[in-house]
């Protein structure tokens, strides 16, 4: 279980960090508006870990690995429009997120309400 809690942690610390470069630095408005929806989506979520991983006694990380702190930089330091490279990311962590909860019996209030499979691009 810790394993799974640091692997959904780490991704959802890239979801809400990437989406704030996003936010910030997207040139499409569209962007922007799902950057903010992802930022609000994962932000509770990972709030819903945090609380379910300290009932459980297992321990949260706070720092990001390095995939994630390499994508970040490459978010911060593109000259180019980051909007392609974020929508790409956002599709790979979404996948990836999607493979980490099949199979794992999670609390129900961990998991997303709605389906995002409308990542925009």
């Amino acid at each position: 279980m810790q394993t799974f809690v640091n692997k959904a942690a780490i991704d959802g610390m890239f979801e809400v960090d990437s989406s704030k470069i996003a936010q910030d630095n997207a040139k499409d408005q569209q962007i922007k508006v799902f950057a903010k929806r992802m930022i609000a989506d994962h932000g509770a979520a990972n709030a819903k870990l945090q609380k379910i991983a300290g009932e459980q006694k297992l321990q949260m990380p706070t720092q990001s690995n390095a995939e994630h702190k390499g994508d970040l930089e490459r978010l911060q330091s593109t000259t180019a429009s980051l909007d392609q490279p974020y929508v790409e990311m956002q599709r790979k962590a979404h996948a990836d997120t999607i493979g980490l909860f099949k199979g794992v019996q999670m609390p129900a209030m961990i998991v997303p309400d709605r389906d995002d499979q409308n990542v925009v691009g």
